[in-house]
């Protein structure tokens, strides 16, 4: 694989990771009842299963990050990106603490009302927000250190083109 190709491939393969979580969280929002819904006891399960699944994926995203995945090819690459990869990695308990939270609430909901579920949609969107500047910051790693521009929104995002060939 040539050194361009090789870019290509560490940067396509976040933004995949990028887009399957995007999917997971997708699919965990749709569970939760409309707000005129008064009582749809079935979204706790459906939302239990969303969760795990995301859990999971973010944990399988953040650990091939720490073990010599995508951001440390990117630092290896352009070492002045070595302090932002650094804070980036940090974030990573963060944001597992927060999903964490929000699972643990969720399993030890009773009653699952339309007026729980409005506050896990809630609690939800603000781990979707923070997830999604934190990807964010990850894609500025990726565009400096291998060179590439990400074409579309970090919901949309498009396989890498080159700045410079």
């Amino acid at each position: 694989m040539s050194g361009g190709d090789e870019r290509y491939a560490f940067v396509d393969h976040m933004l995949a990771e990028h887009r399957r979580l995007d999917q997971l969280v997708r699919r965990a929002l749709a569970a939760i009842p409309s707000w005129e819904e008064t009582d749809q006891p079935q979204w706790l399960p459906l939302m239990m299963q969303g969760l795990s699944a995301i859990r999971t994926e973010l944990a399988h995203h953040f650990q091939c990050e720490e073990q010599g995945g995508c951001l440390e090819e990117a630092v290896a690459r352009c070492p002045s990106l070595a302090a932002e990869a650094h804070s980036v990695q940090r974030e990573h308990d963060e944001l597992l603490e927060h999903l964490d939270a929000l699972i643990a609430r969720c399993e030890t909901t009773s009653c699952p009302s339309a007026a729980k579920a409005r506050a896990v949609d809630q609690e939800l969107r603000h781990v979707v927000r923070e997830l999604r500047l934190h990807e964010v910051h990850e894609n500025r790693i990726m565009q400096r250190g291998f060179g590439v521009c990400l074409e579309g929104d970090a919901l949309d995002q498009q396989p890498a083109t080159a700045l410079v060939e």
